[in-house]
């Protein structure tokens, strides 16, 4: 994971593009989100706090998800190998927990020394942007 701040409790993170549907948040803050222990983090705005995402490691839910990161994104990113990346998919929380989703479609790709990101849309998957959270169980 990434290292959080202890003394911010976030890390910086930085969308040189944007995000689909908010092409000018671009930096963000990565933080915990949850009690102590929790795999859940938040994605926030820094220019708008009202925009903000529930983010979590998708192998949390689905210990087998996968996927080929284009050769693109992987350099825009400069991700070497393939430690290098941190894959998190957004939450979408609903009136009741077990209700929530994963967007496996589209993950986020932050490189872990650099904290530049990119959310990439994956290309003929069968995953879903509303995978089930209740998967884990």
């Amino acid at each position: 994971m990434l290292e959080i701040d202890t003394q911010t409790d976030y890390v910086a993170v930085r969308f040189a593009a944007g995000l689909p549907g908010f092409p000018d948040a671009r930096d963000f803050h990565l933080g915990p989100w949850g009690p102590p222990g929790s795999p859940y983090l938040l994605l926030r705005a820094v220019d708008n706090p009202d925009v903000a995402f529930v983010v979590v490691p998708p192998w949390v839910f689905y210990p087998d998800y996968e996927f080929d990161l284009d050769e693109a994104t992987a350099e825009h990113l400069e991700l070497r190998v393939a430690d290098d990346a941190i894959v998190l998919a957004v939450v979408t929380l609903r009136d009741r927990p077990d209700e929530a989703t994963l967007n496996l479609l589209g993950p986020i790709v932050v490189n872990r020394h650099t904290h530049d990101a990119a959310q990439v849309v994956l290309p003929t998957t069968s995953y879903s942007v509303r995978a089930p959270l209740a998967v884990a169980s």
